[in-house]
C-alpha cells in the first residue's frame, strides 16, 4: 500500500525543479548575449533613410494645432423673436452683396411699423397745431403792444400839455399829478404786453424743441424697425459663400439666433490652438510656419485671445499668402510657433530618430558599417535637428528609428 510522502520532501522537490527551470534559462540569455555581441547585425539600405549633415540656420519653434477658417465670415443674427418663413438659398450657394438669403415672419415687425408711423404723424400734427396757435396769440399780442404803444404817446404827451400849463398857472398840481399817474400806468402796461409777448416765446420754443425730442425719439425707433424688418429679410454683407443656414421653415428663432453665415472664400486665415504652458512665447506679431499637406505657408500671429479653456489657449495667425490653392475651410494644419532662430550650426533633417532627448545615440554612415555616436542634441523644429558633438559637415546620417540597434557600436549595412 502506497504511502503519502511527507511535505518537506515535497518541498525539497519543488525547490529543485525551479532552481533547474531558472539556470537553464539564465544559459539561454547569456548564449543569446553572447551571440549578440559576436554577430554583427545588419540592416538593408533600403530601409534607412539618411541626411547629410550641414551648415546652415535653424529655428526653435513650439507646435500648435490650427484650422483653415475665412478671413472674412459675416454671421447673420435675428434681429427679433420670430419664425423662418421662407429659404431663399442654401448651404453652398454663392450669393451676391445684399442679396436675401432667407426670410423671416415681419407680421408684428410690421404692426409696431405702422402703429409708429402713426403716432409720429399725431406728434408732427400737435407741433403744427401749436405753432398755428402760438402764432394767433403772438398776433394778437403784437396788436394790443400797438395800440398800447399809441396809448403811451398819447398820455405822453397829455402829460407835456400839463406840465407846460401847470408852469404858467393854467393848470393845478393835482391836474398834473393825474397825468403823470396816467402815463405811468400806461408804461407799465406797455412793458407787460411786451413781457407776455417774450414769455410766450420762449414757452413756444421750449415746447416746441420738446415735441421736437419726441418726434426724433419716434423717428429713431422707426429707423430701428426699419433696420429690423431690412435684417429680418436675411441680407448678405458681401459676396461669398453661404456655409450655413437655418432651413427649418416655420421653426422659431430667438433674437440674436444665429440663421445664417456668409464667407468670403477667396482669402483665409489660421484659427491655431497651443498649451498655455508656451503662453509666454506667444505675441502679437511672432513669425510661424504653417504646414498643410506637403505645402509651407508663413504668417505671423494677428491676435491672441486671453481666456484659456482646458489649459488650451487660442490665437489667430494671418497668413502672409492667404489665397493658397491648398487652402480650403476647416482643413487641419500643423502650425510652428518660432521662438528663436540659431545661425551657423550643424543640422540634419529631423526625423524618427530624434526622441526629443537633449543627449542622445546617433549612427553615422561609413561605407558599408553604420556607427554609433553620443551627441547633444541643440535646437530642434519640424524640418531640421541641431547635433552638436562628433559630427563633422558632410557626414551622413542616418536618420531613422535605430532604437534597436543601441547596444551595437556597429551595424553593418547591406545593398539591396
Amino acid at each position: 500500500m502506497d504511502r503519502e510522502l511527507p511535505a518537506e520532501v515535497i518541498r525539497r522537490s519543488k525547490i529543485k525543479k525551479f532552481a533547474t527551470a531558472a539556470a537553464v534559462a539564465a544559459f539561454l540569455l547569456v548564449c543569446y548575449l553572447v551571440l549578440q555581441a559576436l554577430i554583427t547585425p545588419s540592416l538593408k539600405r533600403s530601409k534607412i533613410r539618411t541626411s547629410v549633415a550641414e551648415r546652415g540656420m535653424i529655428e526653435a519653434t513650439v507646435s500648435a494645432s490650427g484650422v483653415v477658417v475665412p478671413e472674412f465670415e459675416q454671421i447673420i443674427t435675428s434681429p427679433i423673436s420670430s419664425t423662418i418663413e421662407k429659404i431663399l438659398l442654401r448651404s453652398g450657394d454663392s450669393v451676391k452683396a445684399d442679396q436675401s438669403i432667407l426670410q423671416l415672419n415681419q407680421e408684428q415687425l410690421q404692426l409696431s411699423y405702422e402703429k409708429l408711423i402713426d403716432e409720429l404723424k399725431v406728434q408732427k400734427n400737435r407741433k403744427k397745431q401749436l405753432s398755428l396757435d402760438t402764432e394767433k396769440k403772438q398776433i394778437d399780442l403784437k396788436s394790443s403792444h400797438e395800440i398800447k404803444k399809441l396809448q403811451t404817446q398819447f398820455v405822453q404827451s397829455q402829460y407835456d400839455r400839463a406840465k407846460r400849463l401847470n408852469e404858467i398857472g393854467g393848470a393845478t398840481s393835482e391836474e398834473l399829478e393825474r397825468a403823470a399817474l396816467n402815463l405811468d400806468i400806461t408804461r407799465r402796461e406797455l412793458n407787460q404786453l411786451a413781457s407776455q409777448i417774450e414769455n410766450q416765446e420762449t414757452s413756444l420754443q421750449v415746447a416746441l424743441e420738446g415735441l421736437d425730442l419726441q418726434i426724433s425719439i419716434q423717428e429713431n425707433r422707426i429707423n430701428e424697425i426699419r433696420r429690423q424688418i431690412a435684417l429680418a429679410e436675411g441680407r448678405a454683407g458681401r459676396d461669398g459663400i453661404i456655409t450655413f443656414v437655418n432651413e427649418n421653415i416655420g421653426s422659431p428663432v430667438s433674437s440674436g439666433d444665429i440663421i445664417a453665415r456668409v464667407a468670403d472664400l477667396s482669402s483665409f486665415k489660421i484659427e491655431a490652438s497651443i498649451s498655455d504652458i508656451h503662453a509666454d512665447k506667444l505675441k502679437p506679431g511672432g513669425l510661424v510656419k504653417v504646414r498643410i499637406g506637403d505645402v509651407n505657408l508663413s504668417g505671423r500671429i494677428s491676435s491672441i485671445r486671453p481666456a484659456v479653456q482646458n489649459g488650451i489657449m487660442t490665437f489667430m495667425v494671418v497668413l502672409d499668402n492667404k489665397s493658397d490653392k491648398v487652402l480650403r475651410p476647416n482643413i487641419r494644419a500643423d502650425i510652428f510657433v518660432v521662438t528663436s532662430y540659431k545661425d551657423n550650426v550643424i543640422r540634419v533633417e529631423n526625423g524618427s530618430f530624434y526622441d526629443g532627448l537633449v543627449d542622445q545615440e546617433v549612427y553615422i554612415v561609413r561605407g558599408d558599417r553604420a556607427i554609433r555616436k553620443i551627441v547633444d542634441i541643440g535646437v530642434a523644429n519640424f524640418d531640421y535637428v541641431e547635433i552638436q558633438g562628433d559630427i563633422a559637415e558632410g557626414d551622413e546620417v542616418i536618420i531613422s528609428e535605430m532604437k534597436k540597434y543601441r547596444h551595437m557600436d556597429e551595424v553593418e549595412i547591406e545593398n539591396d
